[in-house]
């Protein structure tokens, strides 16, 4: 058998100590004398394919595992026409190209058996979480004859540096903290005899003060606003006018958060903020809205003229100021530009997306591809991953041709929004009460026919078989509970993502709607305002940016067309022998 040789012999090994790209990479492959010529060509073609999914040549890509690991986590392979067994398959050989060649340190670990200690721990572990999440641990540690009872927190250590330098893993931080999670799961055993070990956290420190460190009294004070705010009892002598909605009030305790902790920052004791009062004084608003500016860098940010205006709304309301503070308040909030009414530069990137017409199409087929999965299950047994996986093909099909609001969608009911007819011919219906819609506008939509039938499935067949009787509310639980919105949401997301290779949140339906409505009629704001159910032409106007790019391709055609006419037609040349040549 033919040895392979030390990566410290070969031609290419002294690369490690200068800079070196994956054009250097390349040429160590093509030179690797104890490589076979077709696995040359598959590790050729990882190296050029990860190039190429970085945006660059070859030469002009430094070989930086942790900056390629990075690159490659932000490419969605189902975007880029590839499988996700295809792009882990480009990922390994990749590593495989750069531990073969000997340009990077990386330690090579090969995968070997499990020791006989593991092999029994694995034994009496119960459940495919435990399995599947300790595997990689459990060869890691047989390799380096490391026992069970011997895993602790610097063994994890070692085996998650393993995992960064001799892989392109997607997040060693996610696997360190799940390995240790399921470790400790496991160690509750007190028979398997395992060390606990320490699960690690990866957030940032809080960025607003703790409220504990707040007087009781401020936090009495905010909270008595706030249920003024939402006008709990209507009948109270200074019951507000109105209420406001629930998602205002949860932006004012934000707010009002935000405002608290921005004080504290610029050098005020959080002992002193005894009341909303506090925050509203000349010098105190002054101090907010400087620290906020000096924490955004100087940039003007729409949070902050908000919070400028709920301050003075307190002020003016809750607080009750004398009329010179309150005009001194709001001379000084007046100084915030106000936002422009434009799409955000997120929303901006999302509608990019579909600059490629394919995008839209796997969006659409999306919802009948899960359902076809969904159906093809009839013999199994009941689970939650089914059941999510239909309610994931409905919260996609719905958005994408009636685009409601995200609290409205994960609201959902059968017979009080969802109207559901089985008769021939006969029309469904989504509807909402102008009392559940954010603006007070009543919306309706005729439901398309194949999303009608995958309604009534999921409500007479589907649904019952998970949890055991017909669903009142369209997301619910396995134990028939309601999903809340942030649940929906993430079923759409990471759904849409995973299959269709798409980024999109709920509410970026909206977004797509206004804009398959412009393309298709250009300067068509009216029907994109009867569309979204905006109260207001002004607030259909923030697609007016992406309309200017219609106009410039109808003007691009024109000038096209104008040089077109221009251009001498040429005279036909018959050839000889031609039948119709006179």
């Amino acid at each position: 058998m033919t040895k392979r040789p030390n990566s410290r012999n070969l031609p290419f090994a002294s690369a490690a100590l200068s800079p070196a790209n994956l054009a250097t990479l390349l040429a160590a492959v093509e030179v690797h004398s104890s490589l076979s010529e077709s696995r040359k060509r598959d590790l050729r073609s990882a190296v050029t394919r990860v190039a190429h999914l970085l945006g660059n040549a070859p030469a002009a890509v430094p070989l930086a595992l942790d900056a390629i690991r990075s690159g490659l986590n932000a490419v969605n392979p189902i975007a880029v026409g590839m499988t996700r067994k295809r792009f882990a398959n480009i990922r390994s050989d990749f590593v495989a190209a750069v531990k073969a060649t000997g340009l990077l340190p990386v330690k090579a670990q090969r995968k070997v058996p499990l020791s006989l200690e593991w092999r029994l721990l694995f034994a009496r572990l119960s459940g495919r979480r435990a399995n599947l999440g300790l595997s990689r641990l459990g060869h890691y540690a047989s390799a380096k004859g490391i026992p069970p009872g011997g895993i602790n927190d610097e063994i994890i250590d070692g085996f998650i540096a393993a995992v960064r330098e001799g892989s392109l893993h997607q997040n060693p931080k996610a696997l360190h903290r799940q390995v240790t999670l399921i470790w400790n799961e496991a160690g509750c055993d007190p028979e398997l005899g395992l060390n606990p070990v320490t699960v690690p956290s990866f957030r940032g420190p809080p960025k607003r003060v703790d409220l504990s460190l707040l007087p009781n009294s401020f936090v009495a004070d905010r909270d008595s606003y706030l249920s003024w705010c939402a006008v709990t009892d209507p009948f109270a002598v200074d019951a507000r006018s109105r209420p406001l909605a629930i998602r205002t009030l949860k932006l004012s305790r934000d707010q009002i958060h935000a405002a608290a902790t921005a004080l504290v920052k610029s050098g005020t004791s959080p002992e002193s903020i005894q009341s909303l009062a506090d925050l509203v004084t000349a010098s105190n608003f002054k101090s907010i809205l400087r620290q906020r500016l000096a924490d955004a860098e100087g940039q003007q940010r729409s949070f902050n003229f908000y919070l400028a205006r709920a301050l003075v709304r307190i002020a003016r309301e809750w607080v009750k100021v004398d009329d010179p503070v309150l005009a001194e308040l709001q001379r000084l909030a007046g100084k915030l530009k106000a936002p422009k009414r434009d799409l955000t530069p997120k929303n901006k990137a999302f509608l990019r997306q579909f600059d490629d017409p394919q995008a839209l199409v796997r969006l659409k087929k999306l919802p009948e591809q899960l359902w076809q999965e969904v159906k093809s299950k009839k013999d199994e047994q009941p689970n939650f991953r089914t059941l999510a996986k239909a309610q994931a093909a409905l919260g996609i099909a719905i958005p994408t041709y009636l685009p409601v609001r995200p609290e409205n969608l994960s609201d959902l009911e059968f017979d009080k929004h969802l109207f559901v007819r089985a008769e021939p011919g006969a029309t469904s219906t989504l509807e909402l009460d102008s009392e559940e819609v954010k603006n007070n506008n009543d919306v309706g939509f005729d439901i398309p026919v194949r999303l009608a039938k995958m309604l009534r499935e999921y409500r007479d067949r589907i649904a019952p078989k998970h949890i055991g009787h017909r669903p009142r509310r369209l997301f619910v639980n396995l134990n028939g509970a309601p999903k809340n919105q942030a649940t929906v949401s993430y079923l759409i997301r990471s759904y849409a993502r995973r299959r269709a290779g798409i980024v999109i949140t709920p509410h970026q339906f909206r977004h797509l709607g206004a804009k398959n409505m412009l393309d298709a009629n250009p300067g068509n704001f009216e029907g994109v305002k009867q569309l979204l159910g905006h109260k207001s032409i002004k607030t259909t106007m923030i697609y007016a940016g992406i309309n200017s790019r219609r106009a410039a391709r109808h003007h691009q055609s024109l000038i096209d067309q104008a040089v077109a006419a221009q251009m001498p037609v040429r005279k036909r040349r018959h050839k000889k022998g031609n039948k119709n040549h006179v």
